[in-house]
């Protein structure tokens, strides 16, 4: 029985956890576009906007 109740709790901790990463990466996407860049941990401000490497994405 003590298996049954492990393998429930595990599955409803999982399934808060998807529905907390999948609000939290939609926040990202949809607050994102700052002027601050990041790659690979180093931020940086993208100084020249006609440049290929730091042109903004189409939406």
């Amino acid at each position: 029985m003590n298996h049954y109740i492990m393998a429930r709790r595990l599955s409803i901790i999982t399934l808060f956890a998807a529905i907390f990463a999948i609000t939290f990466s939609a926040v990202v996407v949809h607050e994102g576009g700052g002027g601050a860049q990041s790659h690979f941990g180093a931020s940086y401000t993208c100084l020249e906007r006609n440049g290929t490497f730091c042109a903004p994405t189409a939406r």
